[in-house]
């Protein structure tokens, strides 16, 4: 490249380096992952053991293979399940997983959005950095425990919190047995509120959409007011539950808001960063209460055990570690896949999920099941 731009471009040396050095910067080797080898002789198709150690390696670690996974390529053992298992309960056991559980829970639960979060410190004055960045490592040693350790996602909703002296002016208030479970995490119920208040509606759509796999479009062509702009002097203090109400007056809002207030209102015991309150800043006083579905519930703690039952539960995963892992959301065939993976795992560990994905036709086949080639 150097000497081609010197002579055929007719460049300075100084422009040549900037040609070669350009020309790598925008080379789709350098900007993407590239599998693009000869087919493995096993089937049409399938992945050499090099490119499944990379994908094994950035799936797991966010980086390049380690000697043992090329070791594992060059002998072609990656090309059998139980290696490709082993390989993942060694990867597991490796610090560099921290980036997995980081990447994978931080994009698909929007922790990772945490940094730049902005809350009002003169209505919350516990708010600061500290503590915010606190939020985040206690958010990233609760998915650690799904992750590298034994704690089956059958307990995701359930399982109680890491301790961290940062939060506990946060939690003084708490009564015995409020907290537990990632939905009363103080980095979700911060992420899921406004930066002066609480916001019912965005944490029930998060539950939703996030945990749920089941996204709400907002009505078509239905103007939604606001319930108070900030800085109007009223949206700090003003009672949101009885603002809601507006919202259900109309038709168009309320088939929405029938499924959505009861799960958002239901966290209006947690303030806009995750600590227990009992009553508005105006006074008034807290109600949690309310009915989904077959379902009637006090606070938060009544209705969990409906969303723990929910077996959508234990399907979304699949598809959030499904599409994390291949790049690409679910299509043609995939959803079949995915949902069988979701049926063999049945809630387990994190671990065995990861297992069931890399041990797929999806992610051995360059272009699996339904996936263009």
């Amino acid at each position: 490249q150097y000497a081609d731009a010197l002579s055929t471009l007719e460049m300075s040396p100084v422009q040549a380096v900037q040609h070669v050095v350009r020309t790598l910067l925008t080379s789709p080797h350098f900007l993407l992952r590239v599998e693009a080898g000869p087919d493995s002789e096993r089937s049409p198709g399938a992945l050499n053991g090099y490119e499944i150690a990379s994908r094994l390696s950035y799936l797991l670690w966010s980086s390049l293979p380690d000697d043992e996974l090329f070791d594992a390529a060059e002998g072609d053992r990656l090309a059998t399940e139980d290696e490709l298992r082993e390989q993942v309960d060694r990867m597991l056991d490796d610090p560099k997983t921290a980036a997995f559980f980081q990447n994978f829970f931080g994009q698909w639960l929007g922790t990772r959005t945490l940094p730049s979060h902005n809350v009002d410190a003169s209505l919350f004055p516990l708010w600061n950095d500290e503590v915010k960045g606190a939020m985040l490592d206690q958010a990233n040693a609760y998915f650690a425990e799904f992750t590298t350790g034994e704690r089956p996602w059958s307990e995701f909703l359930t399982a109680p919190h890491p301790a961290n002296p940062l939060l506990e002016p946060l939690t003084a208030r708490d009564p015995e047995g409020v907290r537990g479970g990632f939905l009363t995490l103080p980095a979700f119920l911060t992420l899921s509120s406004r930066a002066d208040r609480t916001s019912p509606t965005s944490r029930a759509k998060t539950i939703l959409a996030q945990l749920f796999c089941v996204p709400l479009a907002p009505p078509a062509n239905v103007d939604i007011p606001e319930l108070d702009a900030p800085g109007t002097g009223s949206g700090a203090v003003d009672n949101v539950r009885a603002k809601l109400e507006k919202h259900r007056e109309s038709p168009d809002c309320a088939s929405c808001h029938d499924v959505l207030d009861p799960i958002g209102l239901s966290l209006e015991n947690f303030d806009a960063i995750g600590a227990y309150r009992t009553e508005y800043p105006n006074g008034d006083p807290i109600d949690a209460t309310g009915k989904l579905e077959d379902t009637e519930f006090q606070d938060f703690s009544g209705l969990m055990p409906k969303l723990q039952a929910d077996p959508q539960l234990g399907v979304c995963p699949s598809e959030q570690l499904f599409t994390y892992a291949l790049r690409r959301r679910p299509a043609g065939a995939d959803m079949s896949t995915f949902r069988e993976i979701a049926a063999r795992w049945d809630s387990g560990t994190l671990a065995d999920l990861v297992k069931h994905v890399v041990t797929s036709d999806a992610f051995r086949l360059r272009g699996g099941k339904g996936e263009a080639r």
